[in-house]
């Protein structure tokens, strides 16, 4: 009997046309079924991304918002600056109890225009539009971009056991802000309070998406009674409540279609604040336009001390509703509310306010009514109505802010 000797390590041979060889059956039928395991696998992932692409739809997936032409600049005056832009109607009413001198007429003006150029124009339009989470603006936008940055949440447990997460070190913090950073990850005070301040900052904003519309609507419908006023309270109340809940029910349509139905309205109730600045500003008192300097701010203040300092609430009044700007951002885009506010509501606002500081500085009284007791012959009943709707839509810029 011939014996035959194998090397301690065998390597199989596979057989190349049916000549033969010595090779391992059992590492050829687990190599076939790895081969067709593999194929089967390939097989079925192919059969998942056919059934994925098939059932993705346009929009199911949620992107930042880009600059497209003058669409989101025309959606974006409809929905942003209703409330901001309503302002006029009692501003100066609130800042003043009684007849204002003419140099604290200036000095109300001169905050006005410093403040809407300072903290609507600059800090919002310029800084805080760029701190947005991926396109969306608000508080809670806030919160999550710092936590990129900054370990201030606690991760998933399962997550923390499983993976390990170190920082990778740039370099492109300074010292300072990198030992900020680390201040505020070892404090749990820094935490909680960073925490608290999110959530009251959102409830800040929900609580004025609860008031703003009720109170608007029931300001543009008490106007009726400038025209009628025999008009009952009922009567008013119960056509204000009428229409908080059309407002309400018409959401469902969408961002869009609302901007777009309440862009016309709010366009042409600031082309009315302009005109009529003008108009006032050319017939009346030129010379307010000294309240670009800033200095008749300062000596309104220094001058009238404890009171001057209180009426500062009515000058706050100007800016109200300048948190949809940034609250609204994940509806349009940063670049569309920098040029509709810009280029088109800012000159506006400031022609409104210029204009009716000229024609109360020659009618000292107008300041109870400064809109409408300006407003240029023949031109009362239609500015009511654009007053009237412009004050209704001025609920928008907040709802979407709200629920954005």
């Amino acid at each position: 009997m011939s014996t035959i000797q194998f090397d301690s390590e065998i390597r199989p041979v596979r057989p190349n046309g049916g000549l033969g060889g010595v090779y391992s059956i059992r590492s050829n039928s687990r190599a076939s079924n790895v081969a067709e395991k593999s194929s089967a696998r390939e097989a079925e992932v192919e059969d998942i991304e056919g059934l994925k692409s098939s059932l993705h739809q346009e929009g199911d997936v949620r992107k930042a918002q880009v600059f497209r032409g003058w669409v989101l600049f025309w959606c974006s005056i409809g929905v942003i600056y209703g409330d901001i832009g309503t302002s006029p109607l009692y501003v100066y009413s609130s800042t003043f109890s009684s007849d204002p001198s003419y140099d604290d007429l200036l000095g109300a003006l001169s905050l006005i225009i410093w403040t809407l150029t300072l903290i609507v124009s600059i800090k919002y339009a310029f800084i805080i539009l760029r701190a947005d989470d991926e396109g969306e603006g608000g508080t809670f936008a806030i919160y999550s971009l710092l936590s990129r940055y900054a370990h201030i949440i606690k991760r998933d447990p399962k997550e923390e056991s499983m993976v390990k997460m170190e920082r990778y070190h740039t370099g492109e913090l300074k010292t300072s802000s990198r030992t900020l950073r680390t201040g505020i990850e070892q404090s749990m005070i820094a935490k909680a309070v960073l925490k608290v301040v999110s959530v009251l900052g959102v409830s800040l904003i929900m609580s004025d998406g609860v008031l703003t519309p009720a109170q608007s609507v029931l300001g543009a419908i008490q106007g009726l009674r400038v025209v009628s006023p025999g008009i009952s309270t009922s009567t008013i109340i119960g056509v204000s409540c009428t229409i908080l809940i059309l407002l309400f029910l018409i959401q469902p349509l969408g961002t869009s279609k609302i901007a777009s139905t309440f862009a016309p309205i709010v366009i042409v109730w600031l082309l009315f604040n302009a005109v009529f600045g003008i108009y006032n500003l050319a017939l009346f008192d030129h010379s307010v336009l000294k309240a670009f300097s800033p200095y008749f701010a300062g000596a309104y203040l220094v001058r009238n001390r404890t009171d001057g300092w209180k009426s500062l609430g009515g000058i706050l009044l100007a800016f109200t509703g300048v948190e949809a700007m940034f609250a609204d951002l994940g509806a349009f885009s940063r670049r569309a509310i920098q040029i509709s506010w810009i280029c088109f509501c800012f000159p506006c606002l400031l022609l409104a306010y210029i204009g009716q500081a000229a024609y109360i500085s020659v009618n000292p009284s107008a300041h109870s009514n400064p809109f409408f007791n300006s407003v240029p012959p023949g031109m009362l009943y239609p500015s009511l109505v654009v007053a009237i709707l412009a004050a209704i839509v001025a609920s928008q810029a907040i709802i979407t802010a709200t629920f954005q």
